[in-house]
């Protein structure tokens, strides 16, 4: 195996262990950068990683008093919203999580 593949598998190692410790409005934090890098990826107009990280900043200072019901609506709500532009895109299937 390549080092850099090494490399790469410690470093994906690292970020699960790190995005795995975090409290609940922080998850919902990464899950919306994720996101962002996604579309950042797809559009012209790519936002800077900077902007991403101020954005997730701001975010998590408001979800900080967040009650774990009213957290875990908003986390539902962005995943919906995720899943949908999935289902757009057709990278997901509809139907596909019923069942779970």
């Amino acid at each position: 195996m390549a080092s850099n593949a090494i490399a790469t598998q410690e470093l994906i190692r690292k970020a699960v262990i790190e995005v795995a410790q975090l409290p609940e409005n922080e998850l919902l934090i990464v899950i919306e950068m994720v996101d962002k890098f996604k579309q950042q990826r797809s559009r012209p107009n790519r936002l800077v990683a900077s902007e991403i990280v101020n954005e997730a900043r701001s975010r998590a200072s408001k979800t900080s008093g967040l009650a774990r019901e009213d957290l875990m609506k908003e986390f539902g709500k962005t995943l919906n919203e995720i899943r949908a532009e999935a289902i757009e895109k057709g990278t997901a299937i509809e139907s596909e999580i019923e069942g779970d």
